[in-house]
Protein backbone atom coordinates (compact mmCIF):
# COMPACT_ATOMS: atom_id res chain seq x y z
CA UNK A 1 0.00 0.00 0.00
CA UNK A 2 1.28 3.42 -0.88
CA UNK A 3 1.81 5.68 2.11
CA UNK A 4 3.28 8.76 0.38
CA UNK A 5 1.18 11.85 -0.10
CA UNK A 6 1.62 13.80 -3.31
CA UNK A 7 0.22 17.31 -3.18
CA UNK A 8 -1.78 18.51 -6.14
CA UNK A 9 -0.83 22.11 -5.47
CA UNK A 10 2.65 23.61 -5.56
CA UNK A 11 3.90 25.03 -2.31
CA UNK A 12 4.16 28.82 -2.23
CA UNK A 13 6.10 31.12 -0.03
CA UNK A 14 4.97 34.67 0.80
CA UNK A 15 7.19 36.29 -1.86
CA UNK A 16 5.89 34.08 -4.64
CA UNK A 17 2.28 34.65 -3.52
CA UNK A 18 2.85 38.41 -3.58
CA UNK A 19 4.24 38.24 -7.14
CA UNK A 20 1.19 36.34 -8.36
CA UNK A 21 -1.34 38.65 -6.75
CA UNK A 22 0.36 41.94 -7.65
CA UNK A 23 -1.94 44.46 -9.35
CA UNK A 24 -1.09 45.19 -12.97
CA UNK A 25 -1.91 48.62 -14.31
CA UNK A 26 -2.82 48.60 -17.99
CA UNK A 27 -3.90 51.28 -20.40
CA UNK A 28 -7.00 50.87 -22.50
CA UNK A 29 -6.90 51.79 -26.18
CA UNK A 30 -9.90 54.04 -26.82
CA UNK A 31 -9.35 54.59 -30.53
CA UNK A 32 -9.68 50.94 -31.57
CA UNK A 33 -12.81 49.98 -33.48
CA UNK A 34 -13.95 46.39 -33.23
CA UNK A 35 -16.20 45.31 -36.04
CA UNK A 36 -18.47 42.40 -35.30
CA UNK A 37 -19.74 40.55 -38.32
CA UNK A 38 -22.76 38.38 -37.78
CA UNK A 39 -22.63 35.42 -40.13
CA UNK A 40 -25.83 34.17 -41.68
CA UNK A 41 -27.02 30.71 -40.68
CA UNK A 42 -27.55 28.80 -43.90
CA UNK A 43 -28.93 25.43 -44.90
CA UNK A 44 -25.33 24.23 -45.34
CA UNK A 45 -24.65 24.95 -41.65
CA UNK A 46 -27.71 22.94 -40.67
CA UNK A 47 -26.62 20.08 -42.92
CA UNK A 48 -23.14 20.04 -41.33
CA UNK A 49 -24.62 19.92 -37.82
CA UNK A 50 -26.86 17.06 -38.86
CA UNK A 51 -23.96 15.08 -40.37
CA UNK A 52 -21.72 15.62 -37.34
CA UNK A 53 -24.43 14.41 -34.94
CA UNK A 54 -25.11 11.36 -37.08
CA UNK A 55 -21.42 10.40 -37.30
CA UNK A 56 -20.83 10.92 -33.56
CA UNK A 57 -23.86 8.77 -32.73
CA UNK A 58 -22.34 5.95 -34.79
CA UNK A 59 -19.04 6.19 -32.92
CA UNK A 60 -20.72 6.18 -29.51
CA UNK A 61 -20.80 2.36 -29.30
CA UNK A 62 -17.39 1.82 -30.92
CA UNK A 63 -14.81 0.22 -28.61
CA UNK A 64 -11.16 0.21 -29.60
Amino acid sequence: MRTEFVSLFAEMNAKHFEELTKEVKETIAHDVEIKTVKHAFTAANLWNIHNRRRSSAGRRNYIS
